[in-house]
């Protein structure tokens, strides 16, 4: 298995170094606009080589990433901590095109995951200008968001964050739909436990999208959750445990991109689960998909 990271920021550089600790792959190559800072972490990894699975890592160009399995796609310009993910539109679009075609060009047959801001529309866009079938092209979607959403129930209910049973749907992004009306805890519906309180899972719902905020204001960036949640989606692909996660992908009814819970595996992404929501939840989830398409429909335009 090759795995190639297109960007060795700060996100990139997490992401391929939780893959080498898990032994995801036999090869993974970093590359970046800096020669230097792809060739840095490379080298800081490839040093705690002794500690974790045999991998050959090395940076490389472009050129470098040829036959790859998959191609992890993070160059762009971060969000700052008061900035909208969808104001990075007009500056991360045209880079992501360029780098899309040059990496599908190499390895037509590889798996694309897709995680530059504004994600589900540069999943879109990257699905389109690709050639590749939707299930070929994911973005990580909701997977953190639900991640953080798991971690912030386990907190309030003293429970385990593994056992619990609860999805964040729509927009990566303000306009997101945390699940409220199916959380589950090792099939246990939520409200029959002893300590629930439906009062703190709304303020837990409604908290969930200033989630990257707060990290973003006190430390500048979100690193290390990114990494473990794309790593997930990794690790489906590379074992083939058709686990079900909230990726993006291309989807013909909405015409773009949404998260929705996807069974993942080694042949990508497919098909959607259908999950029982309220009336509530299915008009936010049409909310949050009209406002990916208007961003959607204006990258189209472009490319």
């Amino acid at each position: 298995m090759k795995i190639a990271f297109i960007g060795s920021g700060r996100i990139g550089a997490a992401i391929a170094y939780t893959a080498a600790l898990k032994g995801l792959a036999r090869e993974i190559i970093l590359t970046d606009i800096s020669v230097e800072k792809a060739k840095g972490e490379a080298l800081d990894i490839f040093q705690g080589q002794a500690f974790f699975p045999q991998t050959c890592i090395r940076h490389g160009e472009i050129e470098d990433t040829a036959n790859s399995d998959i191609i992890v796609i993070s160059a762009g310009i971060p969000r700052k901590a008061d900035e909208l993910r969808v104001t990075l539109l007009s500056r991360n679009a045209s880079l992501i095109a360029d780098i899309t075609k040059k990496v599908v060009a190499l390895s037509p047959q590889c798996i694309l995951l897709m995680i530059t801001n504004p994600l589900d529309v540069m999943t879109s866009l990257a699905y389109r200008v690709s050639g590749l079938p939707a299930e070929r092209v994911i973005g990580m979607g909701t997977v953190l968001d639900t991640a953080r959403y798991r971690s912030y129930i386990a907190r309030q209910f003293h429970v385990d964050a593994r056992d619990i049973d609860a999805y964040i749907v729509g927009e990566h992004g303000e306009t997101m739909v945390p699940l409220v009306s199916n959380i589950t805890i090792k099939g246990v519906p939520l409200p029959n436990l002893l300590n629930y309180e439906a009062d703190a899972i709304t303020r837990i719902a409604n908290g969930i999208r200033s989630a990257s905020s707060q990290v973003i204001a006190l430390k500048g960036g979100t690193v290390f959750a990114p990494a473990i949640a794309a790593c997930t989606i990794l690790e489906a692909i590379v074992h083939d445990s058709r686990q079900i996660l909230p990726v993006s992908t291309f989807n013909k009814k909405y015409k773009t991109a949404v998260s929705l819970p996807t069974i993942v595996g080694r042949h990508g992404a497919g098909p959607h689960l259908v999950f029982p929501m309220s009336q509530a939840e299915e008009d936010a989830l049409a909310l949050s998909i009209a406002n990916i398409k208007k961003y959607v429909d204006e990258v189209d335009i472009l490319y």
